[in-house]
């Protein structure tokens, strides 16, 4: 109860200043008051600053929940920064599906050489995106592309569980993700491309790393990696109970395993959601 009530009343006092803020800028007429308005929002939207034991990650808090994933950066998925610890290597390059608002891709970069391509197909989560890479001063080792990865290449519908930037839980195709179908709060076209075309047609660096986490889209984006699969090391997957139900976590065992990648064990989070799949024939290397 705490805890909402905190929320509550954050919400109730950004309103008040936002509220507070828009009418005296109203006061200098709509053409400048305008102008005004959009020059203090610009200038309130904090820059975060979040202490890893690996340096420092800086957020660009644009909207409540990229805010709060800065705040809350270090308590969300130890296990991912234990995974990219053990793993990504100097030198390695790193392919963040469904980036959000980066922060894995900051976080990966914070080892020294690693490069990120960070795919985000979302206007508004992307524009964060973007802006959290160059804050961070980034823009030479990682790259973001505002397109989602799948099986087939096309111009298809996403539809959004939230319209505020750094939501997630948004469903390709069709309104309905790893948790079920929903109502959706709006819906946006986008580019959906297979992720051996990406790297054939745009010529990107194949990825030795890839993190998915795109809330029920994970099959067809490993499907869609194509012969990219033999030359990827490790594949660290979000796979929540309720794929265990519907079978699909099953499906993504069996094609990987089908493709040499055997599941091991890595430091589960509470919830058990994220899972570890190493390619066997590269686990020497």
């Amino acid at each position: 109860m705490a805890k909402r009530r905190g929320l509550s009343f954050s919400k109730l006092l950004g309103s008040g200043v936002g509220l507070a803020g828009r009418g005296i800028t109203m006061l200098l007429g709509r053409r400048v008051g305008t102008r005004a308005a959009a020059q203090a929002a610009a200038k309130l939207m904090p820059v975060v600053t979040v202490q890893t034991p690996r340096g420092d990650v800086r957020f660009w808090c644009a909207s409540p929940t990229s805010a709060k994933r800065a705040v809350a950066f270090m308590q969300h998925e130890p296990d991912t920064r234990s995974w990219i610890e053990a793993y990504v290597r100097p030198g390695d390059h790193l392919w963040d599906v469904g980036a959000n608002v980066g922060a894995y891709t900051l976080y990966a970069c914070l080892t020294p050489d690693v490069t990120v391509t960070a795919f985000e197909p979302v206007a508004g989560t992307f524009a964060i995106l973007a802006r959290d890479i160059e804050v961070n001063g980034l823009g030479a080792r990682a790259v973001p592309l505002c397109l989602a990865l799948s099986n087939a290449n096309g111009i298809v519908p996403i539809y959004l569980s939230s319209l505020e930037p750094g939501a997630a839980m948004h469903a390709l195709q069709q309104p309905e993700n790893v948790r079920g179908k929903f109502d959706a709060a709006g819906v946006q076209h986008i580019v959906a491309m297979r992720g051996d075309g990406v790297c054939k047609d745009l010529r990107l660096r194949a990825p030795d790393h890839v993190k998915i986490d795109v809330d029920g889209h994970e099959l067809r984006v490993i499907e869609g990696l194509g012969g990219l699969l033999q030359l990827i090391r490790t594949i660290w997957i979000e796979m929540v109970d309720a794929a265990d139900q519907s079978g699909e976590n099953a499906r993504i065992r069996d094609f990987l395993a089908t493709h040499g990648f055997s599941e091991e064990p890595f430091a589960p989070a509470q919830e058990g959601r994220n899972r570890l799949f190493v390619n066997r024939s590269l686990s020497a290397t």
